[in-house]
């Protein structure tokens, strides 16, 4: 059964009138990791977006267990916003940095759980710092004031504070240095173990979507090109277009599969 799944969905900009997606479908089922690959412009973040409610499609449908989202009010909405959390790709563009850290983490915490007591939701907070291995010192901070790999754990913490059935990662360690991202991936992979956590893993990179995923959707021009078994992709590649991504990827791929 699909945690998180859309039906068509079809985006055109009314300012521009540019399509940005075309008749998507996808499904992301419980514990499993998607990925969504493809250049720039292809319309992987704008379909994140609309699937996480944070945009509306032109057309289409986004489900939550079947439940059409657009039609969810009042606590089912909200049930909704604390099931599908998001990392985005710039984490310090994402906090107030007028905040430190720990208010950072403890403002979701207060409009979901506004019944619990400031004790309670520092105990979670302490756990989530120590889950995405970092100090409880750095709660003092501000975003500003720590490195964009300490940033992005942090923006980790928020995504699982709430105990979210699926998280959207888009380009979430693409501004990073490779073995920061290297760390934040196994860190990610860790959490999906522990917490059977969906994840849709947004990423230009196909060998990163490859070591995280399960599946990968490769888009290009907002259509769906194909979809492919992350440990079958040479096996099941039948566009071009994605075995121009897996020898960019890969490099040997196109002259082994010609052997």
């Amino acid at each position: 059964m699909s945690v998180l799944s859309c039906v068509s969905i079809s985006k055109v900009f009314q300012d521009n009138g540019y399509e940005a997606l075309r008749k998507i479908s996808l499904e992301i089922g419980k514990g499993e990791a998607v990925g969504i690959v493809g250049e720039s412009g292809s319309g992987k973040s704008t379909l994140g977006n609309i699937i996480g409610g944070l945009e509306k499609p032109t057309d289409g449908t986004v489900f939550y267990h079947d439940n059409d989202i657009s039609q969810l009010r009042g606590e089912d909405f909200q049930s909704f916003r604390r099931s599908v959390q998001y990392i985005f790709q710039d984490p310090k563009g994402a906090m107030n940095p007028y905040f430190t850290l720990r208010r950072v983490l403890l403002e979701p915490l207060r409009i979901n759980f506004p019944k619990d007591g400031r004790k309670e939701l520092e105990m979670r907070i302490a756990e989530m710092v120590k889950m995405v291995n970092l100090p409880l010192s750095i709660l003092d901070s501000h975003p500003w004031e720590v490195s964009g790999g300490e940033a992005q754990r942090i923006a980790i913490a928020r995504a699982i504070l709430l105990k979210p059935e699926v998280i959207i990662a888009d380009e979430c360690v693409s501004a990073l240095d490779l073995s920061i991202q290297a760390e934040v991936v196994n860190l990610l992979r860790r959490i999906r173990k522990e917490t059977c956590t969906s994840f849709l893993f947004i990423s230009h990179d196909l060998s990163l979507v490859r070591y995280f995923c399960d599946r990968v959707y490769v888009m290009r021009y907002g259509r769906i090109v194909e979809c492919l078994n992350c440990s079958r992709m040479e096996e099941e590649a039948q566009s071009e277009y994605t075995k121009i991504l897996l020898e960019d990827a890969y490099g040997e791929y196109q002259s082994n599969s010609n052997r």
